[in-house]
């Protein structure tokens, strides 16, 4: 597997594309992923490469930062070239996300199916991963995403919601020369190079668990009956009056599914006691309180994990905007950079309003593609 990689500060899209892909190769590139801040037109860009590499599938989105090889970006363009004959690819737009269905979806996995001639009754799942990038303010990845999961029977589904550096205006996903708000992008792949996915949270579960009771969408009313700031402030064990935004993202929400924490990330807690969240939470729910522990060395542990004796090939990931937060306010960009470069030979990600795996939609974690082109699947 060949990986190219290439990154740009240059706010015009022909000249950042120019500066991404210099000692790039002019042809025989299989698939360009591409992640830019919305500071330059994501069109744009998608048209640059797309002239540039026509025989190739690209894909990507707009982000609330960028990372590449240890860097880490705000307002920049980064890219990635992969190339290998172990690898095959089918790419996808799902537009219209407001109103597409569960049969309009399958028919587009469907179609990446026939692609790859994928036959349904004698599919190997561990051979296959399929990423995705939705725009992260169409509020659909609770829905679109199971739903996306399920057509893919057992293919391991691993992506993010696109950002637009906070401003919370407008995301756009990238697809070939064209970029799309309102839709999601799906890069399915049959790999022979052997794949790990990657969840990394940096919080522990506690005892507490709470109900939730009241919801309308993302903004939950009532937790165990009561309101729902009054209720999370007394299991903290402090005064609704002490619930600060700080508080919050140091103590999130999860739920267990199948044995493991999905973290629901606070966005705001309101004047009537009501919590919104980047994420839905269903009424009836039971939820655990999280506790914040160190970033930086739960993720060196975990990437040590992945690894094993070997630096990964390629680490694509998808990493929440709050942790990026937190890594500015504590000065860790260079120590996480650090943790990439010792333990992949590339890395291309970005930030996100929300990470997606196996279909269910997250907040407060890395979720990351590891491929280790040393040993076919097994």
């Amino acid at each position: 597997m060949q990986v190219l990689e290439g990154s740009s500060q240059a706010i015009e899209p022909e000249r950042a594309v120019a500066e991404a892909v210099a000692g790039w190769p002019v042809a025989g590139v299989d698939l360009v992923l591409v992640f830019t801040s919305p500071v330059r037109s994501a069109s744009e860009v998608a048209a640059a490469i797309a002239a540039r590499y026509p025989d190739a599938q690209v894909v990507g989105c707009t982000t609330a930062g960028e990372h590449l090889s240890g860097m880490h970006s705000t307002g920049g363009l980064v890219m990635a070239g992969l190339t290998s004959p172990r690898m095959a690819w089918a790419t996808a737009l799902v537009d219209e996300l407001a109103t597409v269905d569960a049969a309009g979806i399958r028919a587009t996995v469907d179609g990446l199916f026939a692609r790859l001639a994928i036959d349904r009754a004698g599919l190997d799942a561990r051979r296959y991963f399929c990423l995705l990038f939705i725009d992260g303010l169409s509020g659909a990845e609770e829905r679109v995403a199971p739903i996306i999961a399920d057509a893919l029977d057992g293919i391991a589904l691993i992506g993010g919601s696109a950002g637009d550096d906070l401003a919370f205006a407008r995301t756009e996903v990238i697809h070939g020369d064209r970029a799309r708000s309102g839709a999601a992008v799906l890069a399915l792949c049959r790999s022979d190079v052997a794949f790990h996915v990657l969840q990394h949270q940096h919080f522990s579960t506690t005892s507490r668990l709470l109900a939730i009771t009241k919801v309308e969408g993302r903004r939950v009313h009532e937790i165990d009956g009561e309101p729902a700031a009054v209720a999370y402030a007394r299991a903290l064990g402090i005064a609704r009056v002490e619930l600060t935004p700080r508080v919050a993202f140091d103590n999130p929400l999860a739920f267990r599914y199948h044995g493991v924490h999905y973290v629901r990330a606070i966005r705001e807690i309101h004047a009537d006691d009501s919590i919104s969240f980047y994420c839905a939470i269903e009424e009836g729910m039971v939820v655990d309180i999280g506790a914040h522990t160190d970033l930086v060395p739960a993720l060196g542990i975990d990437l040590a994990h992945l690894a094993g004796d070997e630096p990964i090939d390629l680490l694509i990931g998808s990493n929440c905007i709050l942790r990026a937060l937190e890594t500015k306010r504590r000065d860790q960009h260079g120590a996480v950079g650090a943790l990439f470069q010792r333990f992949s030979r590339h890395m291309i990600g970005f930030d996100t309003y929300g990470e997606q795996l196996a279909g269910l939609h997250m907040n407060q974690t890395l979720v990351a593609l590891a491929l280790c082109d040393r040993a076919e699947v097994t």
